[in-house]
């Protein structure tokens, strides 16, 4: 009878502790299986200028859903960033050993832009990198945006990869009008006023405030006007802002003699952190215009030769 008892006894312990263990492995598989889930929404066009994207938490919102509670407690992970172009290639992603960990508790959050791509732990590709470096900007293009989950110390992964398109849009730099290319404006109305005028950035940019920079610069004697435009220093360094034309007051003493005063103008478009607009080439600026004054006297002298 003792015998039967002992045996019992065991029994309904080995039972009660292969329940604790089953119930442990389930609750296990349950936290690993679906520890995370996660939901991306990205425009559709944002700003080319990466580091801008902080700025602007419309461009993207992550919402993650911790599934954790008394017993998980809070959670260590590490959320990669991957950029790809329009085929699928990677062009850029996140290292990991600069990635910093993120704390999750129990629940769901909303992360922006600013709490996700940081661009200090992002490394592009050569050419990509380069044009960055350069401009702060994404190139004209197709792009996909990755974000996915994993442990900050083993990097299983959590979540499955979310994947979004994104499109980098082209900009048209602005078209100088007035004064038109080769022009030749009379001394006597120039010393007291030039007015210049140039086509805006088109398309405009939603997200980025913009500035014209109106640049003007001497040709000197013995100097063709691209020579002077690449390495004289402009005689005027001229902020526009929200207008696309200038009233220049020279304040030049141009005299009534047989020598020519020549000027090469153009337009430099900048955004918001200074960078030109410029797709990934150049710096910003239009193609140069430029233009003569001389003497009234002058003028008629060359029409009657």
């Amino acid at each position: 009878m003792k015998s039967e008892n002992r045996n019992h006894i065991f029994f309904n312990t080995w039972i009660k502790k292969l329940s604790v263990t089953f119930f442990v492995m389930i609750f296990l598989f349950q936290v690993n299986a679906q520890t995370f889930t996660a939901q991306m929404v990205l425009a559709a066009r944002p700003t080319s200028l990466l580091s801008d994207w902080a700025n602007h938490p419309e461009i993207l919102n992550y919402i993650v859903t911790y599934y954790g509670g008394p017993i998980a407690g809070n959670y260590s992970a590490k959320i990669i960033v991957t950029f790809k172009d329009g085929a699928g290639n990677i062009i850029g992603t996140s290292d990991l050993n600069l990635l910093p960990a993120r704390i999750f508790a129990s629940g769901t959050i909303i992360l922006q832009s600013k709490d996700v791509v940081l661009l200090q732990t992002i490394r592009f590709s050569g050419n990509v990198q380069r044009t960055i470096n350069a401009t702060g900007r994404l190139p004209e293009g197709n792009y996909q945006l990755s974000l996915q989950i994993v442990d900050a110390k083993s990097l299983q992964k959590l979540t499955a990869e979310i994947i979004r398109p994104f499109y980098v849009v082209s900009f048209q730099l602005p078209i100088l009008m007035q004064p038109q290319n080769q022009m030749v404006l009379m001394a006597e109305q120039a010393r007291s006023a030039i007015t210049f005028r140039w086509t805006p950035l088109a398309p405009a940019p939603s997200t980025d405030r913009i500035s014209y920079l109106l640049q003007i610069f001497e040709v000197m004697e013995g100097q063709n006007p691209m020579q002077a435009f690449r390495s004289n220093q402009p005689i005027l360094n001229q902020q526009v802002i929200g207008v696309t034309q200038f009233v220049w007051q020279p304040q030049l003493y141009f005299a009534d003699s047989s020598g020519n005063r020549k000027f090469i103008w153009t337009i430099q478009t900048l955004d918001s952190k200074g960078f030109g607009f410029n797709n990934g080439v150049g710096d910003g600026r239009s193609e140069p215009f430029w233009f003569e004054i001389k003497s009234a006297k002058e003028i008629l002298k060359n029409r009657n030769e």
